[in-house]
């Protein structure tokens, strides 16, 4: 039994030193958008639209794309661009909602969904799997930002 307890704590971290590196994000914006790169900064002002409400240049609405339901892609880019849980990121909408009758997020059931939205709406910005970008994705969207 004693050995047990020794080498249950020891494989947590022998596995732990083994996990992938996590997941890679694609942040994207519509073909038509003229930006075309940004920082992680930019993305969370301008996809929790803190700043402004609609895009320079284009003069089009920003239109953040999230997904639906949890999942690995989702916490690694409120984690790692935005640095807010989900919970966070749901007041945050819920408060914007109710001050100033602001439209939340769009939310989707996968990465193709938030991609067909994206390349449909010029305002649009949104985050995906890297893998989930195919030839015909990035022939529809534009990669503005790849989170490791």
């Amino acid at each position: 039994m004693k050995k047990l307890l020794f080498i249950i704590p020891l494989l947590a971290v022998v596995l732990a030193a083994f996990r992938p590196a996590g997941t890679e994000i694609a942040v994207i914006i519509n073909k038509e958008n003229v930006v075309d790169k940004l920082t992680e900064g930019e993305v969370k002002l301008y996809w929790l639209r803190k700043i402004k409400k609609r895009w320079p240049d284009i003069n089009k609405n920003i239109k953040p794309a999230d997904r639906k339901s949890k999942c690995e892609e989702q916490d690694s880019f409120y984690e790692k661009v935005l640095g807010m849980s989900s919970s966070d990121v749901e007041t945050y909408f819920t408060q914007k909602q109710y001050e100033n009758a602001e439209k939340p997020q769009d939310k989707f059931a996968s990465d193709s969904a938030i991609i067909d939205f994206v390349a449909q709406e010029v305002g649009a910005i949104g985050f995906v799997n890297v893998s989930s970008l195919s030839a015909d994705a990035k022939s529809k969207v534009k990669v503005v930002l790849i989170v490791k």
